[in-house]
């Protein structure tokens, strides 16, 4: 059926309806009631039903009728038009609108042509339902003037095709047992998690949705679960297949309906964290969260002060604190200094009754969780790690002295670094620092390792700019000079510092730079000093937003992340 798409423009119908708001203005507050003298409201528009399901086996079917009935004879010196409308509720498409003439006050649909103005006009998914509203309006022009007569209906339609990751309810569902129903997690109503005891065998999700009833299961058949999220599809249940669960025991499964995966890991094969936290009678107070690392997702670390006593690490996963990070040995452990001591996920309230790590005296400790290899460090004050000393170097000009004689022979600890190089255009900088030096281009001191500086931001700009004596336009060329601290305690640096460039072959007394391209995620080597290094950089890859620098041992990445 051939539809028009227009959209009736009346100059005349304006300049009535404008009369017609004078007219009310200047009635005042006088009570008149024109809808007997003057307008009939009599167009009544009706649908062949509310709710539509449509037939893909039946495509040339009609599955909506719509009729409506003529407006009110105000006879022949009156024309009356009608204007037809249709739209999708909710829907970011422009309403489809014709021009009625001919006196055809009907109009019919097959299961095909809604299918495709639902899908192709109004962007409405495969087996979706969704409200349509359609709209009459006859205007009717004269030498009166009359209210347009306006009627709608509204009819739910649902379409066909494949179906969408969407539910009422969802399920667990597994041999041998009632099915169990999840519910949303408080911070995403799109992720379901379940934690418990399954046996083993076949897993899937059975979904209720409007009056459909699918199931939630993997693209390959009768799959063998992996640590990993799985990629899933939805059926109808009658189709399902299913995950293969390899042996029973405690599971965390979580069901992601906006990645359209599935993941089911056995607890303390894989640590699942959104937030970690110190607690026990070694925290005062609150529980205190320990940071994720910038350089490593799976990595935790804090360092403060605790007291002596009990500790152990609550997890928050999926807005909930069920479980908790402990020693892998039963009980309660004293603790290794500076040494990889096995962890294990349990319960939160077994930790809280005697799994944990004896503190055993008031201080200033480092912890550092690897939720992925499950082991734990903690240092003490005398043998936590500390922050590369490196000197005697000339840090006159670094600390903006140059009249200070002790600073030609200045050594301190490495607490930052500024990038340097034409990536910014080496003319912008922040006050108290030369040209090139920006705040927002430096790296800081990791938790976990203060020897290990980390950028993680936006992407580095590659602008192009003369090199350090304006021989070649380079694009792109980072290095990374060391930063000190004033007694004012302003931070400061200069191309003059002690710096960490590249191996490129660059000479100071022949003024020439050296540069290697680096490729994201490879490892380079560094070369620290004050000599030649301070023109050897770095070409960096294009979408840099992530720098490691080890100062240690000397190794530089750049990724993007």
């Amino acid at each position: 059926m051939k539809q028009k798409y227009e959209i009736k423009k009346s100059c005349l119908r304006l300049l009535g309806m404008t009369v017609l708001s004078f007219f009310f203005v200047a009635c005042g507050n006088d009570d008149i009631d024109n809808n007997y003298s003057r307008n009939n409201y009599e167009v009544n528009l009706t649908a062949s039903s509310e709710n539509v399901i449509l037939d893909e086996s039946k495509p040339n079917e009609v599955a909506l009728t719509l009729e409506w009935t003529p407006s009110h004879d105000y006879g022949n010196d009156y024309i009356v038009t009608y204007n037809y409308q249709m739209e999708l509720v909710g829907s970011k498409a422009d309403a489809i609108k014709e021009y009625e003439d001919g006196g055809m006050f009907i109009r019919n649909y097959t299961n095909k042509e809604l299918q495709d103005l639902l899908i192709d006009k109004f962007d409405q998914l495969t087996s979706t339902k969704g409200v349509m509203k359609f709209t009459v309006t006859a205007s009717t022009e004269g030498p009166r003037l009359i209210v347009p007569d306006i009627a709608t209906v509204s009819v739910t339609v649902k379409t066909y095709g494949a179906k969408q990751f969407m539910a009422d309810k969802v399920f667990l569902a597994v041999e041998g047992q009632e099915d169990i129903e999840l519910v949303p997690t408080a911070g995403n109503p799109q992720q379901y998690v379940y934690s418990g005891e399954l046996p083993a065998g076949r897993i899937y999700f059975p979904v209720l949705y409007g009056d459909e009833e699918n199931a939630i299961c993997p693209v390959t058949p009768d799959m063998a679960i992996t640590t990993e999220s799985m990629e899933a599809t939805v059926v109808d249940r009658t189709e399902t297949n299913a995950w293969i669960l390899p042996e029973t025991g405690n599971y965390r499964i979580t069901v992601d309906f906006d990645a359209k995966t599935v993941k089911i890991i056995a607890l303390g094969e894989i640590i699942e964290i959104d937030k970690l936290y110190l607690a026990g009678s070694a925290v005062t107070g609150e529980d205190i969260e320990v940071a994720r690392t910038l350089e490593n997702d799976n990595l935790y670390a804090f360092r403060g002060e605790l007291k002596a006593g009990s500790l152990y690490l609550p997890i928050l996963f999926a807005d909930t604190k069920q479980y908790a990070i402990a020693p892998k040995t039963e009980g309660a452990q004293d603790v290794e200094y500076a040494q990889d001591m096995p962890l294990k996920q349990i319960a939160l309230e077994k930790a809280m009754r005697g799994a944990y790590w004896n503190i055993p005296e008031d201080g200033i400790y480092r912890i550092v969780v690897d939720a992925e290899n499950q082991n734990i460090r903690i240092y003490s004050q005398d043998t936590d790690i500390q922050s590369k000393v490196v000197g005697p170097w000339n840090a006159q000009n670094a600390f903006g002295n140059t009249q200070d004689e002790t600073l030609k022979t200045y050594s301190g600890p490495i607490e930052k670094l500024w990038m340097y190089g034409t990536f910014n255009g080496r003319q912008t900088h922040d006050d108290g620092v030369p040209a090139g030096f920006q705040d927002k281009y430096t790296l800081n001191q990791s938790l976990a390792n203060p020897n290990v500086f980390v950028y993680k931001g936006a992407n580095l700009p590659r602008q192009t700019a003369g090199d350090y004596w304006e021989k070649n336009q380079i694009t792109g060329s980072v290095m990374f000079f060391v930063g000190v601290k004033t007694d004012d305690g302003v931070e400061r640096t200069n191309n003059n510092a002690y710096a960490f460039g590249s191996t490129a072959d660059a000479d100071r007394d022949e003024k020439r730079c050296g540069y290697i391209t680096a490729t994201a995620g490879t490892s380079l080597e560094l070369v620290e000093g004050q000599d030649d290094n301070r023109y050897a950089y770095f070409i960096i890859p294009e979408n840099t937003n992530y720098v490691m620098v080890d100062i240690e041992n000397l190794k530089v990445i750049f990724d993007h992340k």
